[in-house]
C-alpha cells in the first residue's frame, strides 16, 4: 500500500512539474532585446506571451445619447479630456467652445467662445488637461494655445509664429512640455499641399528645448479636369501616434510602419520597440469605397471626377498599422484595427521593457483612459456625437 502512495504521489508530481515546465513554455516570450548605438532595441514576435484578458469593461455612463438639449449636444467634437476629480471637458470646434460635466454627466458650464481676442477661441483642435487642473487649448485658427483654470477662467495663451500649435503630447514630472507642432506647404508641382510634423520638448515656460522626431507627409491632392478642379484629402496617409508613461518617457511612432522609439524625459532617445506583422494592403474596393465617400450627396460630380481621381490619387500602399497609443498599469497599449477595418479594434499590449505581453479585442474605439476609465465618441441614429465611458477592471 505505501508503495503505491509513493508511486502516485511520484506520479503527481512529474505531471506537476510537466504542466509548469509546459506553462512556462508556452508564455516565454521568443524576441530578443540588443543594443545599437546605446539604443536598446526590442523586437518582439507575432504572438504575445499570453493568452489570458487583461482586463474587462463595463458601461457606466453616456452623454448625449438620450437627452436632445443643447447642453448635452456635441455638433462636431473635435477632442475631450478628464480632470483629476473626473469632471469631462469636451471641445465642439462647431460650436467653438468647451462645455463640463460632471462625473456624473451632468452638466456644469460652458466657456470660452469664437473669437480672436485672449481667451477666445478660432479653430481649436485639441484639449489637454494637467495635474493641476490647467486646461490647454491648441487652437490652429489663431495659432496659438490657450490656457484656462478648471472654472474656464483664462489664465495666459502662448503664441506661435513659424508653425501651427497642434496637439500636447503632454508634461512629464519634471514640468517639461512635449507638444507636437506643424508646418503645411504646397508643394512646387502644386499639386500637394504637404505637412511637416514635429514633436518637439519645451520648458514649463514653453521655451523651446530640442526636436525629438519629424516627418513630413502630403496630406491633400489637387485633381484637374479642363477648368474644373477639386481638392481632396489622401487616405491612409501615416500619421504620428504618441503618448507618455509615468516618468516622462515618451513614446512615438508612424503609423506605417511597426516600430516605436522611446525617449526620456529629458529628451535621450532610449529604446526602440519593433514587432513582426502583416502588412495589409490598400485595395482597389479601398479606394472605390474612399470616391464614393467623397461625392456621398453629389451624384453628377462623382461621375465627372471618378476616373480622374483614381487614375491619378497617390495613396500609401499600405494601410496604417496602428492608430492611437495609450499608457496605464505601467503598460503600453497600442491601438489597431483588424484588417484596417473600422469597428474591429483591438490592443497589442506591451509590458514596460517593451516585451509583447497580450492581444485583447475591443468592441470600441478609445478615445481618452484616464483616473482607471476609458471614454469613446459614437454617433447616434441622428449623426450626432455620444460620448461613453467605461470603467476597466483589471485581470492581472
Amino acid at each position: 500500500m505505501r508503495s503505491f502512495i509513493k508511486f502516485m504521489l511520484a506520479v503527481l508530481f512529474i505531471v506537476l512539474i510537466m504542466t509548469i515546465s509546459f506553462r512556462e513554455k508556452r508564455t516565454a516570450w521568443k524576441g530578443t532585446i540588443e543594443e545599437e548605438y546605446g539604443v536598446e532595441v526590442v523586437k518582439n514576435p507575432k504572438k504575445p506571451i499570453h493568452d489570458d484578458v487583461v482586463f474587462s469593461l463595463k458601461e457606466d455612463l453616456s452623454i448625449g445619447e438620450k437627452e436632445r438639449e443643447e447642453k448635452n449636444m456635441f455638433y462636431l467634437l473635435t477632442d475631450m479630456d478628464v480632470d483629476s476629480s473626473g469632471n469631462i471637458y469636451v471641445l465642439d470646434s462647431e460650436n467653438v467652445n468647451i462645455k463640463v460635466y460632471d462625473q456624473k454627466g451632468r452638466f456644469l458650464r460652458v466657456f470660452s467662445r469664437k473669437g480672436e481676442r485672449p481667451g477666445q477661441l478660432s479653430n481649436p483642435i485639441d484639449i489637454y488637461i494637467d495635474d493641476k487642473n490647467l486646461i490647454y487649448v491648441c487652437d490652429s485658427g489663431n495659432n496659438r494655445i490657450s490656457i484656462f483654470n478648471e472654472q474656464g477662467d483664462f489664465v495666459r495663451s502662448i503664441d506661435f509664429h513659424d508653425y501651427s500649435a497642434g496637439k500636447m503630447v503632454g508634461i512629464n514630472p519634471q514640468g517639461g512640455i512635449v507638444l507636437r507642432v506643424d508646418k503645411t506647404s504646397l508643394e512646387s508641382s502644386m499639386n500637394f499641399i504637404t505637412r511637416a510634423y514635429f514633436i518637439n520638448m519645451y520648458s514649463d515656460k514653453f521655451d523651446f528645448k530640442r526636436n525629438l522626431y519629424s516627418i513630413s507627409v502630403p496630406i491633400m491632392q489637387h485633381f484637374r479636369k479642363g477648368e474644373k478642379g477639386i481638392a481632396l484629402t489622401i487616405p491612409y496617409q501615416k500619421e504620428l501616434c504618441w503618448t507618455l508613461d509615468s516618468s516622462g518617457n515618451v513614446y512615438i511612432g508612424e503609423s506605417q510602419a511597426y516600430e516605436i522609439q522611446v525617449f526620456s524625459a529629458s529628451g535621450k532617445k532610449i529604446r526602440r520597440i519593433e514587432k513582426e506583422y502583416e502588412q495589409i494592403k490598400v485595395s482597389k474596393p479601398d479606394i472605390e469605397n474612399y470616391v464614393n465617400d467623397q461625392f456621398l450627396f453629389d451624384k453628377k460630380e462623382k461621375a465627372f471626377w471618378s476616373t480622374t481621381i483614381k487614375q491619378q490619387l497617390r495613396i500609401p500602399e499600405n494601410k496604417p498599422v496602428f492608430e492611437k497609443f495609450f499608457f496605464a498599469e505601467d503598460k503600453l497599449f497600442v491601438l489597431r484595427s483588424e484588417d484596417g477595418s473600422k469597428g474591429r479594434y483591438f490592443f497589442d499590449i506591451f509590458d514596460d521593457g517593451g516585451r509583447y505581453s497580450w492581444k485583447m479585442r475591443l468592441k470600441i474605439r478609445p478615445w481618452t483612459w484616464k483616473n482607471n476609465k476609458i471614454y469613446a465618441v459614437e454617433k447616434n441614429e441622428a449623426g450626432y456625437h455620444v460620448i461613453k465611458r467605461y470603467k476597466v477592471y483589471w485581470r492581472l
